[in-house]
């Protein structure tokens, strides 16, 4: 009997704790059990957020924005390709100027250097004409070594003889100041004063068969007066056979001191303190190694020694000279 109660008891107590839970899980998790009521378990409610709805226009305003992206990505790219193929175009059209501007480069150092070797083996073979001693002998220097030349088949006036000024300033004028090529082509390689025999020739004009069509000199010494045939003589002969005489001057005419001249200069001659006085009639001085002309006046004119004096600076000039600056 006792023991049919007992059980009863605790059914009873087992309901009454269900019941208690299922209030207090009812109620929220929150709330605290009345003082003097007992412990009872904790229930913990978790809330789980709704899920978000998307909607058709969300998906178009992405799929816009995506579409936007991709077009500027792509543009990019395409700028970016433009720029490299620019720039790749640049470098090339750089690097073909740059062997274009080397290749002109070497292609004027080869042609400098083609005139330098063209222009050093023509004065390697030319002479430079230092003094015209007189219408067929002359002085020739190069690299240092001097020669005295005396021209092959003609023969023009002495010292002291009418025409030998004449003649003489003739040959200035064809060679004076210029290089000269000599050619053998007489008997003889010298002659009886040691003087180099050769024709002599100045941009491709001969130089003595010039004087002798001028009437400044005549054909001589060849086959025909015993000193033997030489290559030109017949161009030589003929041309002295239709040549006329030039007229020349006595060289020693002239005037007086005190007297006019017919260069036009009047009053006591010489000047004072010329030294070295030419003629009255040609006071021009001409002086061979710097080949210039000075006349009454000029501030060097008194100490100027001259080898040629001329009537006027035309005729000086004629002869090869250049007038004086001072």
């Amino acid at each position: 009997m006792r023991s049919r109660s007992t059980k009863g008891l605790v059914t009873a107590a087992a309901l009454v704790a269900l019941a208690a839970i299922g209030g207090n899980a009812a109620r929220g998790s929150d709330e605290i059990a009345p003082r003097g009521a007992g412990a009872s378990p904790v229930v913990t409610v978790t809330s789980t957020p709704a899920p978000s709805v998307t909607t058709d226009g969300d998906a178009a305003r992405r799929a816009a924005e995506a579409t936007a992206d991709q077009a500027a990505a792509d543009q990019a790219a395409a700028d970016q390709a433009a720029a490299d193929q620019t720039a790749a175009a640049k470098k090339a059209a750089d690097a073909k100027a740059a062997a274009t501007r080397a290749a002109a480069a070497t292609v004027a150092a080869d042609q400098a250097r083609a005139a330098a070797a063209a222009k050093a083996t023509a004065s390697a073979a030319t002479w430079a004409v230092t003094k015209v001693v007189d219408g067929d002998t002359i002085w020739v220097s190069r690299s240092g070594i001097s020669r005295k030349i005396r021209f092959i088949g003609i023969d023009t006036p002495e010292t002291g003889q009418c025409g030998f000024t004449e003649a003489r300033n003739a040959l200035r004028g064809i060679i004076g100041g210029q290089r000269v090529t000599l050619t053998a082509g007489a008997r003889d390689d010298v002659d009886r004063y040691g003087r180099l025999l050769r024709y002599v020739d100045v941009n491709g004009v001969d130089a003595g068969l010039r004087l002798v069509k001028q009437g400044y000199a005549v054909a001589r010494y060849d086959s025909r007066d015993g000193y033997g045939s030489h290559t030109r003589e017949a161009a030589y002969v003929r041309a002295d056979a239709a040549s006329p005489k030039a007229a020349c001057a006595d060289p020693g005419a002239g005037t007086s001191s005190g007297s006019t001249g017919g260069s036009g200069f009047t009053g006591s001659w010489p000047l004072a303190g010329d030294t070295y006085p030419c003629p009255q009639s040609r006071p021009v001085k001409g002086n061979e190694n710097s080949m210039i002309a000075h006349e009454p006046g000029d501030r060097y004119y008194t100490v100027t020694k001259p080898e040629q004096c001329f009537a006027t600076m035309a005729d000086a000039e004629a002869a090869g000279f250049r007038p004086a600056k001072v």
